[in-house]
Parts: C-alpha cells; structure tokens; sequence
C-alpha cells in the first residue's frame, strides 16, 4: 500500500499525470500558490493588513501547513523517480533535496521559520520574500519550462553580449569622467560616479536626471546614445533567435511523433491522447499542430510503404504531386 500510494504521488506531483484526483490537486496547489502572490501584494498595504490581519494571517498558517507538508511529501516520493541518482533511500533524497525545483519549494517555507528568530523590524522584508513562492509556477507552467530552457541553451550567448555591455559601460564611464569630471564633479567626479549615467545611457533609458554640460561631452554622450541602441538590442535578439530555434525543434520533434503515428495508416485514441499531451508539453499552437497534421497527412498519401518482397526490409515509394495512392484488391495503382 505505501509502495503503491508513493508511486501515485510522485506521478501526481512531479509528472503530473494520473486521474482527476492529481489534476485537482495540481490545480490546488497551482491556486495557493496564486492566492499568496496576491496576499503578499495586498499585506503591502499596512491599512489594509491592519484591518484584515486574523485572515491574512489565518491564510498564511495554512499556506504554509501544505507547502510544507508538499514539501516533505515531495521528498518521500522523490525515490520513486527513473532517475537512478535519486533512487536511494537516503542518499537519493539528499541529491533531490538540493536540486533546482527542492530548493524553490524549501524557499518558499524558509522566510516563515526564519521569522521565529528575527525582530519585528525584520518581518516586513520576510514577508516580501514569500513573494518567491511564485517561482514554484514554473513547475506547473510550460510557457515558463520554455522560458527556462532558452536561457540554459542561450547562457553562454547572453554572458558574452552582457560581458561586452558591461565593457562599453565601462568605456562609457571613463570617457565621460574624462569630458566632464573637472566641470560636474558631482555627477561625473570619478569614474564609479559617471557608471549611472553610463549604464542609463548606453541601455536607451535616458533619465534625464545627469546630462553632459558641455558640446564635447554632449557629442560623446551622443556617441554613447547610438552605441547603444546596437549593444543594448542583443540580449533580446539572442533570445529571440533562442525561441525560434527551439520552437523550431520542438515542431520538428512533434512532427515526428506524428509521422510515427501515422506509420499504421490511422491514429487511435490512445496516440492521439499521447500526440496531444506533447503539444502541451511542447508548447506548440492549435494553429501549428492543425498544420503539422495537414503536412504529415499530405507527406503519407504521397507515399507508400512496403517491405521488399525478396530481402523484408522497408521500402518506402515516393509518388509525384498530384498523384493519389489507391490500394485495391492487393494491389496498387496511381492516379
């Protein structure tokens, strides 16, 4: 009963999968951790924590209690996972315990427990720090799991654009100090003081609050300007190519699955259950699944698949556009 009881919960909680019972209690889980996102922006409000603090605090305690017991059941479960690391008893929950997802699930209960050690004063920035709670959405939401995964693919990218950024400000800083440093030494004094109007030059944000003074510092602050507007738009067009390449292979990846469905000549319900858990998964479009099977199709009526009378191995005839493959009878014909 444990064994099958544990098997249910780990399939529930971290694949997602099983009866309505696990979508319900996924949907909780996805709803609390909605509902204290808004609590926490709400409770911002001294007045209106003033006047509401019984349930505000009512619906934090219970809050806790299932982000704890979540927590602690995500760790008796975890050794049921394929992953042979993560199998063992002890040193399995150990590996889980410090990995990505256990770590957002731990800080989402931390601030509360540190409570019970810190001052009053000290609470207001423990309550603010429930607002990382809403990280435990990425659990539940593909968009995010995309998200994600274009930044572990694209890291290496983005560090060298932020690298020759952070290069450009820096140049930036220093020539400014250079320009302007002996006429506004209160904004462009040292070059550590010049970094803010660097930063919010070469970024396109353009404060207003310290501005050149003279035309030659005016015309390296222009300068800067039209730097900017290059070096700045290559983080977003990284990722950017990022999301096209991985949609790209996660279309790619479906339509696959879909040509391996097709093999038969038909799709059953178990496939087309199974083809359309991937789409979620994948984050792929109603649109673009539509056109996916529109092309597969058309792909499988322009060929024909045998196995080579003389030797069984598969044989795949490819017929021209406009010509329709009719079996009859054992036989084949073209139209």
């Amino acid at each position: 009963m444990q064994h099958t009881l544990r098997y249910w919960l780990y399939h529930a909680l971290d694949k997602q999968k099983g009866n309505l019972l696990a979508l319900l209690l996924n949907q909780f889980l996805m709803l609390m951790i909605s509902l204290n996102v808004m609590a926490v922006l709400l409770e911002s409000d001294l007045h209106l924590y003033q006047t509401y603090a019984k349930w505000f605090d009512g619906f934090e305690y219970f809050s806790i209690a299932v982000f704890t017991l979540e927590y602690l059941v995500r760790l008796w479960v975890c050794v049921e996972s394929e992953q042979p690391h993560y199998q063992h008893p002890i040193k399995g929950r150990l590996r889980y315990a410090v990995s990505p997802m256990a770590l957002i699930d731990l800080l989402a209960i931390v601030p509360f427990y540190l409570g019970f050690f810190f001052h009053a004063q000290d609470l207001r920035i423990l309550r603010s720090l429930r607002l990382l709670r809403i990280i435990k959405l990425t659990r539940y939401s593909h968009s995010l799991n995309f998200l994600l995964q274009v930044l572990r693919q694209e890291a290496e990218t983005m560090i060298s654009a932020l690298f020759v950024l952070s290069v450009l400000v820096l140049l930036a800083a220093t020539g400014i100090y250079l320009v302007e440093g002996h006429i506004n030494t209160q904004a462009f004094g040292s070059i550590p003081r010049s970094l803010w109007w660097a930063t919010v030059s070469l970024t396109t944000v353009g404060y207003g609050d310290v501005v050149p003074q003279t035309i030659l510092g005016k015309l390296f602050g222009g300068l800067i300007l039209v730097c900017g507007i290059a070096v700045a738009a290559l983080p977003a067009a990284i990722l950017a190519s990022g999301f096209i390449k991985e949609l790209d292979k996660r279309r790619e990846q479906f339509r696959t699955e879909v040509i391996k469905a097709l093999n038969d000549g038909m799709i059953s319900l178990d496939e087309l259950h199974h083809l359309e858990h991937l789409r979620i998964e994948f984050g792929i479009t109603h649109a673009d699944s539509r056109q996916i099977f529109h092309n597969v199709h058309q792909m499988h009526r322009l060929h024909t698949y045998l196995n080579c009378p003389h030797c069984a191995k598969p044989l795949t005839i490819e017929h021209p556009p406009g010509y329709v493959h009719v079996k009859k009878a054992g036989r084949s014909q073209s139209r």
